[in-house]
C-alpha cells in the first residue's frame, strides 16, 4: 500500500512505545456532590421575604445577594448600632478633651479616670452592638455604609450566597414568613458540580488492594471520553448487609457532564508499572488465531504476531514481536486484515 492508499483507508499511524500500565480493580458507583461544596442557604433572625433575586437553576457567585428579607429584628439592631456608634463617638470625645485638661491640671485626675472608664464602656457597648449585626448575617461593608443608608432600608437583610454555584433548590416564596418559632430557615440549596464525587463500593476481599491517592478511570455509557478521578477516602467500616466498604473519589467536572446520580463503572489502577513496549488496542488484530500488529514498510505493512501482556484502557503492553519505536497501523487495522485474506495472484 502506498502513502495515497493508506490516506484513503484513514489508516493512522502511530509509533510503539513506552507507557505506565495499570491492573485495575473494576467497581460499580454512584456520582454524588461534594459534600464540602453544597451549602445550605438559611436566615438567622424572624421576618419576611421581600425580594427573590435568584431562582432554582440560577447561576451565582459567592457574595451575590440571593434574597431581601424585611425584619423588625434586624432594623432594632442597625437602630442600636448607630446609638452605640454615636454614643461611642461623643465619649470618646470627651475623654480627649479631659485628657488634654488633666495633662494641663485643670481637672483632677479622678475626672480624667472616670471619664476614660465611662469612654472604654461605651467602646464595648459599641463593639457588641456590631458583633449582633454580624451574628445576624450584615456584612462589613454594609454596616459601614448605615450612618448614610436610607430609613427605608433599616429594615432590610441582604442574604448572600455563602458558596459560588448553581441553586438546586429553594424552600420559599416571595412574601413567606421565616426564622424562629418553626417557620422555615432555608431559603435555598447551592451546589458548586465544578469538583464532584464518585460513591463506590469495594468488597472486603478487594478492600487491602484499595488506598487513598490511587488513580481511578470513570466510564459512563453515552461519554466517550473516561475521567480521571483520585481516591480521598477508604472506610475503615464495612456495611453490615453487603461487607462492602465505601470509597470515595473525587473527580473534575468542569463541564458539569458528570451529572450527580449517575450510575457509572470504575477501573481503580491497584497495580501500576512502565511497560516498555505499548500499542493502542486498536492495531491489534486476531489472525488465524494469533494476535498480530501491521508494521509499517516502505512497500506498505507487514503482519507481525506478538504477545500481549497487560491491557489498560486504550492501550496493551507488548511482552515480544515487536520493538519500541517501530512504526505501525494504529486504527481501521481491520481493512488491512481483510487485505492480507484475499488472494493473491499466485493463488
Amino acid at each position: 500500500m502506498d502513502a495515497e492508499r493508506i490516506k484513503l483507508a484513514e489508516i493512522e499511524i502511530s509509533r510503539a512505545g513506552p507507557a505506565v500500565v495499570a491492573r485495575r480493580l473494576t467497581v460499580p458507583g454512584t456520582i454524588a456532590p461534594d459534600s464540602g461544596r453544597v451549602a445550605h442557604v438559611s436566615v438567622k433572625l424572624s421576618g419576611t421575604v421581600a425580594e427573590l433575586r435568584k431562582n432554582i437553576g440560577d447561576d451565582v457567585a459567592k457574595d451575590d445577594i440571593v434574597a431581601v428579607l424585611e425584619s423588625r429584628e434586624v432594623a432594632d439592631a442597625k437602630s442600636e448600632y448607630l446609638a452605640a456608634r454615636l454614643s461611642n463617638e461623643l465619649q470618646q470625645d470627651l475623654t480627649a478633651r479631659d485628657k488634654s485638661l488633666w495633662e494641663g491640671r485643670a481637672v483632677p485626675e479622678q475626672q480624667y479616670i472616670k471619664s476614660r472608664n465611662a469612654a472604654a464602656q461605651s467602646e464595648m457597648r459599641f463593639a457588641i452592638a456590631r458583633q449582633k449585626l454580624m451574628a445576624l448575617g450584615v456584612n462589613d461593608s454594609e454596616i459601614m455604609a448605615l450612618p448614610q443608608a436610607p430609613d427605608g432600608t433599616m429594615r432590610s437583610q441582604n442574604i448572600r450566597a455563602p458558596i459560588s454555584g448553581r441553586i438546586a433548590e429553594r424552600k420559599v416564596e416571595a412574601g413567606a414568613a421565616v426564622g424562629r418559632d418553626s417557620l422555615e430557615t432555608e431559603l435555598f440549596v447551592i451546589v458548586d458540580l465544578s469538583q464532584v464525587w464518585v460513591d463506590l463500593a469495594v468488597s472486603s476481599t478487594d478492600l487491602p488492594m484499595v488506598r487513598e491517592g490511587q488513580p481511578v478511570a470513570i466510564t459512563l455509557r453515552g461519554i466517550a471520553e473516561a475521567g480521571a478521578a483520585t481516591i480521598v477516602f477508604v472506610s475503615p467500616l464495612l456495611d453490615r448487609e453487603t461487607r462492602a466498604a465505601r470509597v470515595v473519589a473525587s473527580l473534575p467536572n468542569p463541564d458539569g457532564r458528570w451529572r450527580p446520580g449517575s450510575f457509572v463503572t470504575a477501573a481503580i489502577a491497584v497495580d501500576r508499572r512502565d511497560a516498555p513496549v505499548t500499542v493502542p488496542v486498536s492495531a491489534v488484530q486476531t489472525v488465524d488465531g494469533r494476535k498480530a500488529v501491521f508494521v509499517r514498510t516502505p512497500q506498505g505493512f507487514e503482519k507481525r504476531e506478538v504477545v500481549l501482556g497487560t491491557r489498560d484502557g486504550a492501550i496493551v503492553e507488548i511482552v515480544s514481536g515487536l520493538a519500541a519505536g517501530e512504526t505501525i497501523a494504529a486504527t481501521n487495522t481491520f481493512s488491512l486484515k481483510a487485505e492480507l485474506a484475499k488472494p493473491s495472484d499466485e493463488d
